[in-house]
């Protein structure tokens, strides 16, 4: 069972295998985002920020957050999923959980990515690819509740009714 939990004190030990791990793939943000907190330059904690880890058990296997980028513009930052917890959803439970919390404080969350892997990720979340800032790949506006799919029901029998000629 995982469960996710906004983080106020930097889980040190918990995080030491997601860090070792992310930086063996080359990905430097997950240092950055303890060196940040750490110095107290970003540790999530202005209005309209927070800092989500789920957790299995001990085990920290994703984190995730959310920085104010302006006024009603939010920054999605530091996200990363452990190889061993990858399409399994945990991601996209982190993303969802993380943006119902955007959703209260901004009209729109960008993000930057690198990866074909993220690019493919973020965009079936429904965030769009953008070129309007250099440091900026992907945009989403925000609704006040997140856009369900829909799914087109034939009714029983085909729709065709019975007895008509």
């Amino acid at each position: 069972m995982h469960a996710i939990i906004q983080i106020s004190e930097w889980p040190a030990a918990a995080i030491a295998e997601l860090l070792a791990e992310s930086e063996q793939e080359g990905f430097r943000f997950v240092r950055r985002a303890q060196d940040e907190w750490l110095s107290g330059a970003n540790r999530f904690a202005k209005e309209g920020e927070a800092l989500f880890g789920v957790f299995e058990g001990e085990h920290l296997v994703a984190i995730g957050g959310i920085n104010r980028e302006s006024g009603r513009c939010g920054r999605l930052r530091r996200f990363y999923v452990r190889r061993d917890g990858r399409r399994k959803g945990i991601g996209r439970q982190l993303a969802h959980h993380v943006l119902a919390f955007a959703r209260r404080h901004y009209s729109r969350v960008e993000l930057r990515c690198d990866t074909e892997g993220a690019d493919r990720f973020y965009r079936a979340l429904g965030f769009s690819r953008t070129t309007a800032a250099a440091d900026v790949t992907h945009a989403m506006e925000l609704t006040a509740e997140p856009k369900q799919r829909t799914r087109k029901v034939r009714p029983a029998g085909g729709g065709v009714r019975a007895g008509s000629s």
